[in-house]
């Protein structure tokens, strides 16, 4: 006897229609907003403007729906007021079988053929019949089936509740092409006001239907999906019917895969293989996570490029983008992934694909987006170089191995996917974690080497010490790697992976807890050890700023006879100076470069969040005199300091004659 094979209800697993929404929503109301920010800011309009911006870009969206929902109901009549009795009757007595939550206005749709479709607000549901239609109730045998299937499709919207989604998505799209059309509007206007040129109109242009094209086929993904969920609760009455309604339309043409991600309603051959096995559904085509990742790459510099607000100077900013976007990007991958491991005949590859489609969808969707005040008017996705797109191929493809172990253990003692809640409240955090340190990560690495390409080759950046360099990437390699390397978030993200990984989940819930309460005090040890470890590496030379008491002219011998600790000669031997306690060490440096000034050479010190508090309190309450700055008792400069110094950064000067003596010293303090 062979096996019967595990059936998996999909209802079990986050419904595949809301994290389309959810997209979709995301992607429209970004690009409102950055659109809306954009021309507010050509006219100067501060936050009246922004929200008279987004008023004129949602506002149209509104109103078209009205009008077209308005319009399709004034096409119909009242089913019981057309002469159709029987039919009337027949409709009436399936909505007494479904038994739907609200009361619904059947209607006869008279130029609709053999089509239908719901309408209307969700507190007052129509369905609208075509007359083809109707004129099946009274058929026998199949055509009969095919009457009661097409009317339980429909009453399933209003059953299921999602008549509030359609809606909403019906207004987002809406809302999409009218920012479309303002933003081309506004980039014709620039060229017939000779502001800008046609070749450059032409290529935003291009990006803009693209990105708008974007948002409508995760619309239309979300239709279909909309409508396999119409399918599944019209089954539960009897699927023959179903099946009989949707193969009289089957035809060449409905597997064509141009028209498959273009229609708003899955293809007759798909509709047929979802109902004979529902559990195909839980395998979401790899167009979707193409989709999303192109949404988020997209996400990605629109965001921060809201956050920068103008400004290039504020570190954390990819940051806080990477983990926004990231974590949302991780938990689409994640449910895609997830609901694919329970279906059977499982490919293999599907988390290498993944991955592919993230990747590509990342790359080719941050180079969407239109103007940014990062670069003037340049675009900055993700750079085409080996350097980025190495590494985030790597990462991606690790973040998607790691979420398909996790649900292929899981699967092993939970075939039926019974226990999917469960599942989902250990596994949704570890993905948030590990997600959003992941994509901080690549994001931060992708924008700091985008920097170093197109910034470095214009003149402006000559004087910058990472353009100045031989090996900008190693240098900036460096740098992620002291950020990121061995910080609280890093060792947190390896252990939640690793007892992920390590966990038996084929055992039961009790024989988890021990682990789980293990993994939290390791997390608490990890906390506070983390926050009582030295910030001073061992290696790092010993810095220490510390205020000028005195100073006398420095004779022949004094400089070369030992000196107290509180007394030490300039780098010339021109004059002695006579030192306060130091104020500031190396423990409130973050880090420090060489950099080539007009003047000479120099040291910029970058403060950590505790030393740039003290430095700022430190020359507002020493106005007027000196301040010494030391490496290994070495005294290297005592400028004069005019006025309260405040940021994260200071340049100091010293007795340095090549960038090379400078970029030791710096080196010495950062202990590289």
């Amino acid at each position: 006897m062979t096996e019967a094979k595990t059936q998996v209800n999909p209802r079990a697993f986050p419904s595949e229609m809301i994290l389309l929404l959810l997209l979709l929503a995301a992607t429209v109301l970004l690009n409102v907003f950055f659109v809306a920010n954009w021309l507010s800011g050509l006219e100067r309009g501060g936050a009246g403007g922004l929200l008279q911006k987004l008023q004129m870009l949602l506002a149209p969206g509104l109103a078209v729906y009205g009008i077209y929902t308005a319009i399709r109901i004034r096409r119909s009549v009242p089913l019981a007021e057309s002469g159709l009795r029987d039919a009337a009757n027949a409709v009436t007595d399936l909505v007494t079988q479904v038994n739907p939550s609200r009361h619904v206005d059947i209607r006869l749709g008279k130029r609709l053929g053999s089509r239908s479709y719901v309408t209307g607000a969700p507190r007052k549901p129509i369905v609208v019949l075509g007359p083809e239609i109707l004129a099946l109730h009274s058929m026998p045998g199949e055509r009969k089936a095919v009457f009661d299937a097409v009317v339980r499709h429909e009453l399933a919207h209003v059953h299921a509740g999602d008549l509030w989604w359609y809606q909403l998505a019906s207004v987002l799209r809406f809302s999409n092409l009218s920012t479309g059309f303002f933003a081309l509007l506004v980039l014709w206007l620039n060229v017939q006001f000779d502001r800008g040129d046609v070749t450059s109109f032409l290529v935003s242009t291009f990006r803009l239907v693209a990105l708008t094209l974007l948002t409508e086929l995760i619309a239309r993904a979300f239709l279909r999906a909309r409508e396999h969920s119409a399918d599944l609760h019209a089954a539960e009455y009897g699927v023959e019917g179903l099946l009989a309604a949707v193969q009289v339309h089957e035809t060449a043409q409905t597997r064509s895969v141009i028209r498959t991600w273009l229609r708003r309603h899955p293809g007759a051959d798909e509709r047929s293989q979802a109902l004979t096995n529902p559990m195909r559904l839980l395998a979401s085509p790899i167009g979707q996570a193409f989709l999303g990742a192109a949404a988020a790459g997209a996400a990605f510099v629109t965001l921060q490029d809201l956050l920068l607000s103008g400004s290039t100077e504020d570190k954390a900013t990819p940051v806080i983008t990477g983990v926004l976007i990231g974590i949302p990007l991780t938990l689409f991958a994640a449910f895609y992934l997830w609901r694919g491991a329970w279906q059977e005949d499982r490919n293999r590859l599907r988390p290498f694909l993944t991955a592919a489609a993230l990747l590509s969808g990342l790359v080719i969707g941050s180079h969407l987006p239109l103007y940014t005040r990062i670069f003037d008017q340049a675009p900055i996705g993700i750079p085409i170089a080996p350097s980025v797109l190495l590494p985030l191929a790597l990462g991606v493809l690790g973040l998607c191995w790691w979420l398909d172990a996790l649900s292929t253990s899981w699967r092993q003692s939970d075939p039926g996917a019974a226990r999917v809640p469960a599942f989902l409240r250990f596994a949704v955090p570890s993905a948030c974690v590990a997600g959003g340190w992941l994509f901080a990560v690549l994001w931060t690495w992708s924008a700091r080497l985008r920097g170093v390409y197109l910034a470095c080759p214009t003149e402006e950046a000559k004087a910058v010490p990472i353009c100045q360099s031989a090996t900008p990437q190693s240098d900036v390699a460096h740098k992620m790697a002291a950020d990121f390397g061995f910080t609280f978030w890093s060792i947190l993200t390896v252990l939640v992976v690793a007892a992920t990984l390590a966990v038996p989940h084929h055992r039961r819930t009790r024989t988890l807890r021990p682990a789980a309460f293990a993994v939290v005090a390791v997390l608490i040890a990890l906390t506070a050890l983390w926050t009582t470890r030295s910030t001073t590496p061992l290696n790092r030379a010993r810095a220490e700023f510390r205020v000028v008491t005195g100073s006398a002219v420095a004779y022949a011998d004094d400089c070369s006879k030992p000196l107290s600790d509180n007394v030490k000669c300039a780098a010339d031997g021109s004059e002695k100076l006579t030192l306060a306690p130091p104020s500031l060490s190396t423990a409130d440096i973050e880090d420090a470069t060489a950099e080539n000034t007009t003047t000479g050479y120099a040291i910029r010190i970058e403060f950590t969040s505790e030393g740039r508090q003290r430095w700022e309190e430190l020359t507002r309450a020493n106005v007027g005199k000196r301040i010494a700055f030391l490496v290994d008792d070495e005294l290297l400069s005592a400028p004069e300091i005019s006025q309260p110094l405040t940021g994260d950064s200071a340049q100091l000067p010293g007795p340095f004659t090549t960038l090379d003596q400078a970029r030791k010293f710096a080196d010495a303090i950062r202990g590289t």
